[in-house]
């Protein structure tokens, strides 16, 4: 069968979400030729006798543990058959035919222009994060409170998670991993994600590097996707410390990746001053916690609460 684009999906514990997530690709999808590879990592909520029940035509490809959003991701790409790679969260539903969309758009933008992603919503249709201005240390240092005298230029300019106020197409510094739309052999050419990364800033380091190649990413407001994504609470209200580990880690190993190790020493400053001062915020973290965890972020930490800690 000749296929057009491999929808990969990365699965761990989303039993919850991805059998509907599924169902709205099929609907949605019609007149497309799509292949669907499911990398299962290591999910232990019985997910996947279902998934083989009720779509058996889907090609899963299993892992014996976590190994991390984005080395699920590049094991997938290798299999792929499609000229596209369609890269999407298990916690999403498709709600309009977004692969013709994304088709449409990529075969007729500049060769420079290889890859686009949608608007995400939360399931209350409330806009979510779908796509950012690249990391920096003027954008973290603004982040400590700063960026109230210049919201305007910091919105446009620097924010990594801004407001989607615009209707047609506009060029984006990164997408958000829950939904990437991008040809199969860039992806390949960069060698997919950088698998140092477990968690959190693969889709900024691959955009970054894109971006240093002379490529360009989209996003278009016209094709709408719901992403459930996880709260940064877990059940019982406590704060994910887990979570909050890991997207730092991420964070510092991506400033000095590409901005310089130096960097990482700044932000840690600057984040040890954003605690203090938002101490008594929205969540009423234990500041000693999340200062120790900022400075340091712990392996033991991240690993005992994994399971919580999902794309």
């Amino acid at each position: 069968m000749q296929v057009l684009v491999s929808i990969i999906i990365v699965n761990f514990n989303c039993g919850k979400y991805i059998i509907n997530c599924l169902k709205s690709i099929y609907d949605h999808s019609k007149g497309i030729d799509f292949e669907i590879i499911l990398i299962d990592n290591g999910s232990v909520d019985n997910s996947l006798p279902e998934i083989r029940k009720k779509f058996p035509e889907i090609r899963i490809i299993t892992n014996p543990h976590n190994i991390g959003f984005g080395a699920a991701n590049n094991i997938g790409a290798k299999h792929a058959a499609g000229e596209y790679l369609f890269l999407l969260n298990p916690d999403t539903l498709l709600l309009n035919d977004c692969l013709s969309f994304f088709i449409r758009f990529l075969s007729a933008a500049r060769n420079n222009v290889v890859s686009c992603g949608g608007r995400l919503e939360t399931a209350s249709g409330a806009y979510s994060v779908s796509f950012g201005n690249f990391p920096s240390l003027f954008q973290q240092f603004s982040d400590i409170g700063f960026k109230i005298f210049y919201k305007k230029f910091y919105i446009k300019h620097l924010s990594i998670s801004p407001p989607c106020h615009f209707d047609t197409p506009q060029e984006v510094g990164y997408l958000s991993g829950a939904n990437i739309f991008i040809k199969k052999d860039i992806f390949l050419k960069m060698n997919g994600f950088d698998e140092r990364f477990f968690m959190y800033f693969e889709d900024t380091d691959l955009f970054f590097r894109l971006r240093n190649e002379g490529y360009k990413a989209y996003l278009l407001p016209a094709v709408k996707i719901v992403h459930y994504g996880d709260s940064a609470l877990l059940p019982n209200g406590s704060f994910n410390y887990a979570k909050y580990a890991m997207a730092e880690k991420s964070k510092y190993l991506y400033f000095a990746k590409n901005i310089g190790s130096a960097s990482v020493f700044l932000i840690k400053i600057f984040q040890v001053v954003s605690l203090v001062i938002h101490y008594f915020g929205r969540y009423r973290y234990n500041l000693c916690k999340m200062v120790r965890i900022t400075l340091k972020p712990s392996p033991a930490t991240i690993m005992s609460s994994l399971r919580d800690c999902q794309k």
